[in-house]
């Protein structure tokens, strides 16, 4: 009973006109809110950070060699008005700033304006900017051009003792590398430089690595529209072995007195520390200063040499001379006037004559030899071999000195004499 009851006040009520005329009265409400909040109420607001893009750019570089190295601002911001529903659907990423290239016709900086782009869902008729901060973007456009930098590079390692790096050895492949970009930006370029690292090294070694640009003053440069023929360089780092090598002077036994017994060096410095390839320093114990001949003076104060090093070694102590002298001991000496001289090999068809009466001749020999010797023991030999060919004349000619029965003795110094040369009668 109850049941039916309730059905028949719902039929009543669904067949009330008053109920339909109520429910589409909340229904026109209901849309006419919907469409004044998406479609009939403005909306004002300000997009931050929208990025400028440029068209006409490839064209421009194509054609005219030309491109934009420098733009004052990269974003702008911009302030759209429009209906709720074509605001709510647009954001700062989904906007271009578009500077339009096609209307350059050379280098230099000038002021352009922008146009923005909207993204494909939003009607572009509904929205309006009514405001654009900055207005216009400064750009330098420059010329391209292509300029090639000298590589250097620097060891930051770590070496094994006993072994160094000079930075200054090292070597590049390419040596070179080659731009191509703005002007004005290939003008503050001085060169490349590349930094290995690697600890503990005992060999030379190659490693690939990348570089940095430099300015005069070691500032480094990042350019993000320059084109480079290569972005690494392969770095030859030469390791060298560090030693400590003896100065010595080289001597030839003569006059009398032997190296080995009767000679005492005295250098200074004794030694230098020097750097270099490992092969090269293996077999390197001494550095000669100069090569003396003990037959050449009685005495040989302190003098100063120069210190040649081999190719490919460095002096790292720092010392470029050396002062060194010899002391002789056990030996001693005396003048002898000689009269006996005679000559040898004298050319065929000339008879040869010795213009000198005697020579002067000092001989050195141990301090228990040299009292015994006399000038008779004394012969002074000149060959005329040389003369071979020559004319009628006197010519100066070289000698041999013979001290004989005294091995341990001999002459200090050179004798020539003077020959005259006749033809055979």
């Amino acid at each position: 009973m109850h049941n039916n009851s309730r059905v028949s006040v719902i039929g009543k009520i669904l067949d009330s006109h008053v109920f339909w005329a109520a429910l589409s009265l909340c229904a026109a409400l209901i849309i006419w809110i919907y469409y004044t909040s998406n479609y009939g109420a403005t909306r004002t607001q300000t997009f931050y950070g929208v990025e400028v893009t440029f068209t006409g750019q490839e064209a421009m570089r194509d054609t005219l060699n030309m491109v934009v190295s420098r733009q004052d601002t990269a974003t702008v911001n911009v302030t759209l008005t429009g209906t709720r529903r074509d605001i709510s659907q647009i954001s700062s990423d989904d906007l271009r700033a578009v500077v339009n290239l096609s209307n350059i016709t050379m280098a230099g900086y000038r002021t352009m304006s922008y146009t923005i782009s909207y993204p494909t869902t939003v009607n572009q008729a509904n929205i309006r900017e009514t405001n654009k901060s900055p207005s216009t973007v400064g750009l330098q456009i420059s010329k391209l051009s292509t300029r090639s930098f000298p590589v250097t590079g620097t060891f930051e390692g770590t070496t094994a003792e006993g072994y160094m790096v000079d930075s200054s050895e090292m070597t590049f492949d390419p040596a070179n590398v080659t731009f191509t970009g703005p002007e004005e930006e290939l003008e503050q370029i001085t060169r490349a430089q590349v930094v290995v690292g690697r600890d503990e090294v005992s060999s030379s070694f190659s490693a690939e690595g990348n570089y940095v640009l430099l300015d005069a003053d070691d500032n480094v440069l990042e350019f993000e529209d320059l084109q480079a023929d290569t972005d690494t360089v392969t770095v030859t780092v030469p390791v060298s072995t560090i030693k400590e090598v003896a100065l010595d002077v080289t001597l030839l036994d003569g006059g009398g007195a032997s190296a080995a017994e009767n000679v005492i060096k005295h250098i200074e410095p004794a030694s230098i520390t020097v750097a270099g390839d490992a092969a090269t320093l293996d077999g390197l114990n001494s550095i000669s200063l100069a090569n003396i001949n003990l037959a050449d003076a009685l005495e040989f104060p302190e003098a100063e040499y120069n210190i040649v090093l081999p190719n490919g070694v460095e002096c790292l102590s720092g010392e470029t001379t050396a002062k060194a002298s010899l002391e002789l001991v056990g030996l001693s000496s005396d003048l002898f006037i000689v009269t006996n001289l005679s000559y040898i090999n004298a050319p065929e068809g000339y008879n040869a004559s010795i213009i000198d009466a005697n020579k002067v001749v000092t001989v050195r020999a141990p301090s228990d030899v040299l009292p015994r010797i006399t000038a008779n023991n004394i012969r002074v030999v000149a060959d005329l071999s040389g003369l071979a060919g020559q004319a009628v004349g006197r010519y100066r000619v070289p000698t041999t000195v013979y001290v004989d029965g005294f091995d341990s003795a001999g002459v200090v110094g050179t004798y020539p004499v003077y020959v005259q040369l006749e033809e055979e009668e």
